[in-house]
């Protein structure tokens, strides 16, 4: 097995089973306690050190090395989501000692995706091509995980209970870091040297004119994509006398267009030029969502939300590759890291001001706001696309003064 391959399948491997924690651990609780407050704050400690911690996982990748920090984090997060249907069994498992094991378990995964893509490009090299098919091959394994992954734990949750599938969680990590033992090494080390400061990729962003405003697009998205999650069952509730059905049908639009985008990444990957692909899929990200704002019928609704949600692994894969070959090797960690924080650190914004903004504005006007933030994020895309020529180095890398952390 090559060194690409088996860090692929790790990828896949261990975010199956990151899903299928975020169902287990919750849904422990909830048997436990029956409290919703106890189970919605185990969600929250399983996301809130990206939000707290995110800027570090540049750090961590840059001093430890890529492929140390993966084959660290699930070889630590095996043995950690062990420790719950253990001491669960034994009657040891009090809700304070299960934060706290849920807590570190969100640490070790905080620098994991970045971690990824770091290592992907030390296996395949400067290839914008290449990269970009081995981030959609990771994608899709995250939207598969994300679609199958919670489904399968339920199912299994059901016949066996949350503690058995907690240790179906353990073996998928476990995999993982032995999978991951079969990189070189040697790649590792890449990564190892970099600049100082743990906003040394944040202050590289803002240094330079097309990672600005790519960054403020993927900031924008992941935004805009949390706030269309709530809008769309408020949509069916709204427009079509409070039919649940619909509102399922909507979000199941959505899900399946998002497996379509991730298939489609995969084959186009490597036949179409990463700029090119990235201004159509950003085109097709924006435009469906203005079908959104008239009264049409539920097929059109969930057409316009399939191909929203198609477009976005479709484009994702493709941005990715442009965005490492743009920055400079020592920079990589810190400079992904921090794209990936801020992306995160928008979708719990979206989600807290969608409800707010439904409210006070009304379902049609929060989703024409939806569409208009879409479309400023597309076009600013094409803007900074045209920043670059197609045999573009990277920039050299920022000046002493913008690297102190």
């Amino acid at each position: 097995m090559t060194g690409l391959r088996a860090l692929l399948i790790a990828g896949a491997v261990s975010a199956f089973g990151t899903q299928m924690t975020m169902l287990a651990l919750p849904w422990l609780v909830l048997e436990a306690s029956g409290s919703a407050t106890r189970t919605g704050l185990v969600f929250a400690v399983q996301v809130l050190p990206i939000a707290l911690l995110g800027f570090l996982g540049g750090e961590v990748i840059q001093r430890f090395g890529a492929h140390r920090t993966m084959l660290v984090s699930d070889a630590v997060r095996a043995p950690l989501i062990a420790l719950v249907p253990l001491l669960h069994g034994m009657d040891l498992l009090s809700y304070p000692l299960l934060l706290a094991i849920v807590a570190v378990l969100g640490v070790f995964g905080v620098p994991y995706y970045a971690a990824q893509r770091v290592l992907a490009t030390e296996l395949i090299g400067d290839d914008p091509r290449g990269m970009a098919r081995a981030n959609s091959i990771l994608e899709g394994a995250v939207n598969v995980a994300a679609f199958a992954g919670p489904a399968t734990a339920g199912a299994l949750i059901a016949f066996f209970g949350a503690p058995a599938v907690l240790w179906l969680d353990t073996g998928t990590f476990a995999f993982s870091a032995l999978l991951l033992l079969l990189v070189p090494r040697k790649h590792g080390a890449a990564s190892r040297s970099g600049p100082p400061g743990v906003l040394a990729g944040l202050k590289h962003i803002t240094a330079d004119a097309f990672l600005r405003k790519a960054v403020l697009s993927t900031i924008t998205y992941g935004f805009v994509l949390r706030v269309l999650a709530i809008a769309l069952p408020l949509l069916a509730f709204e427009r079509f006398d409070e039919n649940a059905r619909l509102g399922g049908l909507l979000l199941s639009a959505a899900g399946a267009g998002a497996l379509a985008g991730s298939l489609t990444a995969v084959a186009v990957a490597t036949k179409v030029e990463p700029r090119k692909l990235v201004l159509v899929a950003m085109t097709v990200m924006a435009l469906p969502l203005w079908l959104l704002v008239p009264d049409v019928p539920v097929w059109v609704l969930m057409s316009a939300v399939a191909l929203t949600s198609a477009a976005v692994p479709v484009s994702n894969a493709p941005f990715f590759a442009i965005l490492t070959a743009r920055v400079p090797a020592d920079y990589r960690p810190k400079v992904l890291q921090s794209v990936i924080t801020l992306s995160g650190l928008a979708g719990p914004l979206g989600f807290l001001t969608a409800g707010l903004l439904t409210d006070g504005l009304g379902i049609t006007a929060t989703v024409v706001l939806i569409a208009a933030l879409a479309t400023l994020a597309s076009a600013n895309v094409a803007l900074a696309l045209r920043l670059l020529t197609p045999e573009a180095a990277p920039p050299p890398a920022a000046p002493v003064a913008a690297r102190a952390g």
